[in-house]
């Protein structure tokens, strides 16, 4: 009974026409919404489960957990209010809800400083070598196996000197989080009327273990375009020193 009056929330969300937003947000942000104090609400976190969901007493009149970790809240005020929101992996938030008589919110947050499972810290472990890690996650990412316990990122950041922005347009296009390890694929466009002779130390920054060029090539021509993979050293979300 319960599970049917779950999928009969997340139903109402389509009936009524839920406005869909996704963000990205770091542990301890807080996040501006529009909400409905007509319509249900539903609120989830990628690659994680929410646990708690706490507001003012009263303000919230209904919440209800999804089978897949998210919430269907529903609200009667017209008041501003805040929610505090903590999932399973420790991820906290706040939303400053902002009610009115309009379509419900459907927002997904996507963590910033993400973490793979445990299953991502035996995987990293249980490489016999620092350089059998690397090729056999690099080879993993371009092939999109990605290992157990590792989770997508929207942290697809990788410094880069201003020389290296000159020379080449960059698009930031995916990237995984494991325990201790981050991997980014960015594409890279030559800007130059000249070939560009590749080096992977124009992608080097501190807390990189590796880079790498998909397709493997050692010269860009004019205009053409080439994925780099770099591969990061993390603690718990920031890249090391």
């Amino acid at each position: 009974m319960r599970k049917s009056l779950l999928i009969s929330a997340v139903a109402l969300l389509t009936a009524f026409g839920a406005r869909a937003e996704q963000l990205t947000l770091s542990p301890g942000a807080r996040v501006n919404a529009a909400v409905s104090n007509t319509n249900p609400n539903y609120l989830r976190v990628n690659d994680d489960r929410i646990l708690s969901v706490q507001a003012a007493q009263g303000v919230l009149s209904a919440k209800s957990p999804t089978p897949e970790g998210a919430i269907v809240f529903s609200t009667l005020t017209d008041k501003p209010f805040t929610m505090f929101v903590q999932t399973a992996s420790g991820f906290a938030f706040s939303v400053q809800a902002t009610p009115g008589r309009r379509a419900g919110l459907s927002l997904t947050v996507d963590n910033r400083e993400v973490q793979g499972t445990e299953e991502a810290r035996q995987y990293e472990q249980k490489q016999d070598t620092y350089s059998a890690l690397i090729s056999s996650l690099v080879g993993r990412f371009i092939t999109n196996r990605k290992p157990a316990g590792y989770v997508l990122s929207k942290n697809t950041d990788v410094p880069v000197s201003e020389s290296v922005k000159s020379a080449f347009a960059l698009r930031p296009v995916t990237a995984w989080q494991g325990d201790r390890v981050r991997i980014v694929r960015t594409d890279i466009t030559s800007l130059s009327s000249q070939r560009i002779r590749l080096s992977e130390r124009y992608f080097w920054s501190p807390g990189v273990m590796a880079v790498a060029f998909h397709p493997q090539l050692d010269v860009l021509e004019p205009g053409a375009k080439v994925s780099v993979i770099t591969v990061f050293r993390t603690r718990g979300g920031p890249d090391e020193p």
